[in-house]
Order: structure tokens, then sequence, then C-alpha cells
């Protein structure tokens, strides 16, 4: 039968052609229901659970001009520098209020030497030029929204990197997890390809935050550093005039027609000063749980042969070469991790929930290592790996970092009443997550994309629309997960 021959067929036999009609309707709803799932994820989740669409718009120049105004952000660190990147890009003029006063005057070049102790357990830690940084030398886990925010943020970021010599940590974020001793396909085999896949930075939170601090100088001369401590805000009808600020001269107000909160773990707004200016705000906002999270991470530095009889498969390379995170359904609440960054560093973190006991010498990883639930499906280079650490462990020179980690909370400022319209939070200063899971920079990200795409929808004018119910109604969804 040919072609003609059988759609006569299928045109004069009733049950045919009704088999027909059925198979269209079957395939018209299987279209339909695919094309409403493409237009709930495209126009719906996406746009309001992640900032993909948003950051291909950071440093974009603002259509109708800038807002002739003045943004005052207190806390100089990873997330102040970052929305003063983006509000510089939106108002006439952005100062950072910080109270290290080292940040401004040293903080855009990482230190030659570092400045040692030795402990009361015997031990060698480093004592970090900022002192309000929890484990300032640890790594940062910057996840591929984080690259994703900078490189938009600082066009020339690639300059930025070698010129710390951090070009070599740029990489596929690739992790290769093995479940039960089984590996997991892993989708990036090139790694030398570095479009159109996620990307992330293997460096320390040192590194990061001075990348930052030099980028931001470099690229926006409307951004001024200032050394002083905020103790309160000025109120300006219903809205913040300005902040208070004790400096070496003696206490004054710096005025601002947006006011931003970055001081991290400390909440200045939440805590203290919104309620000092008149703006009350509920205690409820906040939701917290304290893990009793202790966790320690042993510093070495590897010398050019250590580097050359590298023991891992594939030799050595930056970043993450063996990570055990906790498993809840195990009972197991500690983690392990073994990372190598810039400046020939490697790092290995031990420590957990419920105040574990954590190693300060590579005796100590390795017993606490075989103590773990799932060691026994570590493969076998990673106990070569521990034999050749403790070999060389003299001659790295390791030093300690110990961390209590504190209660994390959320402050869901999405439900406040009566916040002053030109005032918004940033960062910690939102939601202190568990730094287990390494989110915190990428949250940052997330705040600081949405911050922009708010301005980005509000006249240039002053005074400022309602900005703090705009900004914290589009970012409670975009970070609740994270939570």
């Amino acid at each position: 039968m040919d072609v003609d021959e059988w759609i006569e067929y299928i045109l004069n036999d009733p049950q045919a052609l009704k088999a027909l009609k059925a198979l269209g309707v079957a395939a018209s709803a299987v279209v339909l229901f695919k094309l409403a799932g493409y237009v709930l994820r495209e126009r719906v989740l996406v746009p309001k659970l992640t900032i993909l669409r948003d950051v291909k718009d950071l440093n974009r120049p603002r259509k109708g001009g800038k807002i002739p105004g003045r943004v005052v952000i207190f806390g100089g660190s990873v997330g102040g520098m970052l929305a003063a990147a983006v509000c510089a890009d939106h108002f006439d003029s952005v100062v950072i209020l910080e109270s290290e006063a080292w940040t401004n005057e040293h903080g855009s070049e990482v230190p030659e030497k570092r400045e040692f102790r030795t402990t009361s357990d015997g031990y060698q830690a480093a004592v970090p030029p900022r002192t309000r940084i929890m484990q300032y030398y640890v790594a940062n886990f910057l996840q591929p929204p984080v690259h994703m925010a900078l490189s938009r943020l600082f066009p020339n970021l690639s300059e930025q990197l070698d010129h710390f010599g951090l070009g070599p940590t740029l990489a596929v974020m690739r992790l290769k997890f093995r479940y039960g001793g089984i590996y997991a396909e892993d989708p990036y085999t090139d790694m030398s390809i570095k479009e159109g896949v996620p990307l992330t930075f293997n460096i320390s939170r040192e590194a990061t935050e001075t990348l930052i601090r030099r980028s931001v100088k470099h690229s926006r001369p409307n951004v001024t550093f200032k050394t002083g401590t905020v103790t309160g805000f000025t109120r300006k009808g219903d809205r913040l005039g300005g902040v208070m600020v004790r400096t070496e001269a003696g206490d004054e107000e710096e005025r601002g027609d947006f006011i931003i909160d970055a001081t991290g773990p400390t909440q200045l707004g939440f805590t203290k000063a919104l309620n000092g200016a008149g703006f009350p705000v509920s205690p409820d906002l906040r939701v917290e749980y304290d893990p009793n999270m202790k966790y320690t991470t042993g510093v070495w530095t590897l010398p050019d042969h250590v580097r050359a009889n590298w023991p891992v498969p594939g030799g050595y390379e930056i970043g993450v070469i063996l990570a055990m995170t906790p498993d809840v359904e195990a009972g197991e609440s500690r983690a392990f991790y073994i990372v190598t960054m810039e400046r020939n560093q490697m790092l290995i973190t031990t420590g957990g929930w419920d105040a574990p006991k954590a190693a300060h010498s590579m005796a100590e990883a390795r017993a606490y290592v075989q103590s773990l639930d799932g060691q026994e499906h570590l493969p076998d280079w990673a106990w070569t790996l521990f034999d050749f650490l403790e070999e060389h462990e003299a001659e790295c020179s390791p030093f300690y970092a110990d961390a209590k980690v504190g209660p994390l909370n959320w402050i869901r400022w999405q439900l406040a009443q009566g916040l002053p319209p030109n005032f918004v939070a940033i960062g910690d200063a939102i939601m202190k997550l568990n730094p287990v899971y390494g989110q915190g920079i990428t949250k940052t990200c997330i705040d600081i994309t949405t911050l922009d795409a708010v301005l980005r929808r509000i006249p240039s004018k002053l005074p400022l629309p309602d900005v703090s119910k705009l900004f914290f109604e589009r970012e409670a969804p975009r970070v609740e997960g994270l939570w």
C-alpha cells in the first residue's frame, strides 16, 4: 500500500479516522502542557525565584540618568562593597563606612607577610588584619552566581585576577560526587573551556575581599571609603536622613538619601538603629537556630616539590580535592574538606554541628576522618594523600584558624511594617546562613542583583519611592530556599 492508498483508507474507515482524531487531541494536549510548563518556568518561576534574568543588567548604563542623591552604606566587607558597586551605577555618589581603618588604608592589596602566635595548646595560629571577619584566611566557596555577578559588575575582572595572581583559580564548577563508592557522571570533562559553563573561583576570604575592594576602587570613582563606626540613624520626616558616625575626630552625621545596612551578623539596623530613629521593628521578624557549630581549618603552604609529587589522580590542581559533608540521615553531623587555592595554599577543614573535636595536626585529621560515617567509601588515593601530607607536614608549616559559629538567623524584612522607604539591608544583615554549605557570598550576590533590578525600575529623582518594600518583597522568595 503506497502513501496515497494509505491516506484514502484512513479517510474512508470511520474507526481509523476516529483513532487519528484521538491521537491528534492527545498530541495537542501534550504540546499545550509543555507550552504551559515553558511559560510558567520562563515567565514566572525563573524571574521570581532566581537572578538569571536580572544579572545580565548589572553595570549597564541607567536609563534616564543617575538619581541625584547620595547613598550611605555602613559595613565595608563583601556585601557593602558589592552594594556600593551597584549603587554607584544608579546614584551620583556613594560612601562606605567601615570600622576597621586597615581596610581603607591597606585592604586593596594582599599583605606579603603574616603575623603568627602560638596558642596555649601549642599549635600555630595567624593574627588576621581583619579582626571582625571569621576565619579570614579560609576558603570561600564561590558558587557560579558569584562569578556571574562579578564578571558583569567588573568587566576587567580577569585583569584584576591576574594582578593578584588569581587567574589559575578560575575553573569550571566541577564537583565529582561519589555516592556509596560510586562516582556520579561528570558533565564537564574539558576544563579548558571557560565560556558557556558554570565557573567558580577557588580563593580565600582574604583574596575575595581584596579583589572586590580593588575592583570597586578602580571602576567606581564616585565611591568613597571612610573609616568610622555607625552608632545610629537620623530621621527626616517619614524616612531616614542619614547615620551617626563615631570617628577619631569625634561623632558626626553622614547624610544620605538611601541607607544600606551591610553590617553582617551585627545586623545593626534590626538590633538598634531603626528603633532608635523611631521606626519600631518587631523582634518576631527574626527566626533563628543554633547548630552549636565549631570548625578548624589548617592552612598549609605547599612547596614546589610537594605539588610536583601530588599523589592525586590528575596531579596537582587548584580546587576541591576531597569533601565529606554531613549526612543527617546517618546521624553524622561532621564535615571534612581538603581544598587547594591561591598562593600555593591548601586547606584542611574539620568540624561540624554539636561542637565536635577538631584536628590540629595531620595525625589528628586522619583519626578524625577514620571516625566519620562513610569513610569506608573513600578512594584509595585519599589515604595515600594523608600519608603523603603527614610526611611533608613540617616543611609545609601549617597554621590553624578556629571558629565557633553562633546562632544562625533570618530577619524576614518582607513582613515588616512601617520601615523607612529609603532603607535596605544586604547579606548577613538579612540572613546568616550555615557556613557548612558555602552559600553566604552567593546569597549576597542574589541580594545586590535584586537591588540593581529594583533601582532600574524607579524614576531618576528624589525622594525615592518605597525601595524598602520593593526590594525585600522581591528578595525574599529568591533566598528563602537557602534558609
